[in-house]
């Protein structure tokens, strides 16, 4: 519950555009300024998390190229302490076609250093293009990255050499994803779902006009593979055969998660989860749990399984959650914002049940019922007042 929930904020002095967590439970931020002399400085940075103060102490920074972009999406390697993150370059050189925006990253105890050559995963030439999502198999062979320019681009990690040519979505991609066994990748744009072949790019499924279970019109905003090896649905489907996606309805007024079975490709389940958009949206390594943030600055986390909300933290941030990630146990959930904080919240051992999730929507909603309230009390003295 919202009023239980015991989370603590911390300042990391630059707006956090993505958030990773390492094997070692350490917390990865990327964001900044971006390009210019806004006096924000462009960083990676790695903090753990005091578990007892829910506290962040900082392990180690980057501070990067103030001609450049600021990191626009990271990834977390499964195995090694490795990072890769997208970071535009320069004008000139994104203007000239030489944008080698993907970059690596190597974590130590003291420093974050680049590793390797960079490489090429955007085509267009354009400054205002950049890489909106990023993802890592469980092998840790392949980086798929999604552009604002409709392309999705994945390459092969150490060496960041194309797996297979640039594949055009029909849009901007929203979200890439990997299933468990690698051989799948999910890519969202708003009006289309496509999950391709690892091996060559290939389609192996489509899925477009997105709408809600009552056919309302809807555009979907993530997607991410089930978890778990052998945890089920009751109705026998096994998490890692799932794919949950993400549906802001066109209004903006409700967003809803749907679970789709990866054998047949048939809709599951559809639940509305918030009264607002989504704007970013994870998965618990353990594949229990679901989390996302709203465009108006509230945090919800959902049961996997069934899709119910469990908790509500409405007002996390002051200003847009950019990123949520939980931590490797299922203990701790982070989220970032564009307010240049980031917070960390302690998930409990076990959650609240059906009356807390009603008081937590009364509390989340406070300001609306109040304002019904008042008004309906003006309209009775008015008619009390006239007869």
């Amino acid at each position: 519950m919202a009023h239980r929930a015991k989370r603590l904020t911390t300042e990391v002095g630059f707006p956090i555009s993505c958030i990773g967590v390492t094997l070692g439970n350490e917390v990865v931020l990327g964001g900044g300024g971006g390009p210019g002399r806004s006096g924000v400085k462009n960083k990676l940075a790695v903090y753990s998390i005091d578990s007892a103060g829910l506290e962040l102490k900082k392990v180690s920074e980057a501070i990067l190229s103030s001609e450049e972009d600021a990191p626009t999406c990271l990834a977390v390697h499964p195995n090694e302490k490795i990072v890769v993150s997208s970071i535009n370059t320069c004008k000139d050189a994104i203007q000239k076609g030489n944008n080698s925006n993907c970059r690596v990253f190597e974590l130590s105890k003291k420093s974050i250093k680049a590793a390797g050559k960079a490489a090429k995963t955007i085509c267009s030439t354009s400054d205002y293009d950049y890489q909106k999502c990023i993802a890592i198999d469980a092998l840790g062979k392949l980086v798929a990255g999604g552009s604002t320019d409709g392309t999705l681009a994945v390459v092969q990690y150490p060496s960041l050499r194309q797996a297979f040519p640039y594949v055009e979505a029909a849009g901007e991609v929203n979200d890439v994803d990997f299933n468990a066994s690698g051989k799948w990748l999910a890519v969202v744009t708003d009006s289309e779902l496509k999950v391709v072949s690892t091996k060559d790019g290939s389609l192996v499924q489509n899925i477009d006009g997105p709408h809600t279970a009552s056919g309302q019109p809807a555009v979907f905003r993530f997607a991410k593979f089930g978890a778990g090896n052998k945890s089920k649905l009751k109705s026998g489907t096994e998490l890692k055969n799932v794919l949950y996606t993400v549906l802001n309805t066109k209004s903006r007024k409700l967003a809803y998660i749907a679970m789709w079975d990866t054998k047949k490709w048939s809709r599951i389940a559809t639940r509305p989860v918030c009264q607002s958009a989504i704007t970013t949206f994870a998965l618990s390594p353990s594949g229990k749990l679901l989390a996302v943030a709203t465009a108006s600055l509230q945090i919800a986390i959902c049961d996997a399984h069934t899709l119910k909300v469990l908790m509500r933290i409405p007002a996390a941030h002051s200003f847009a959650i950019t990123a949520l990630a939980f931590d490797r146990d299922d203990k701790h959930l982070i989220s970032g914002s564009a307010d240049e904080t980031c917070q960390v919240l302690k998930l409990p051992e076990t959650w609240p049940n059906a009356f807390d999730n009603v008081a937590d929507l009364v509390m989340a909603n406070l300001q609306a019922v109040i304002i019904t309230i008042v008004l309906l009390i003006a309209i009775l003295v008015a008619l009390l007042v006239r007869g």
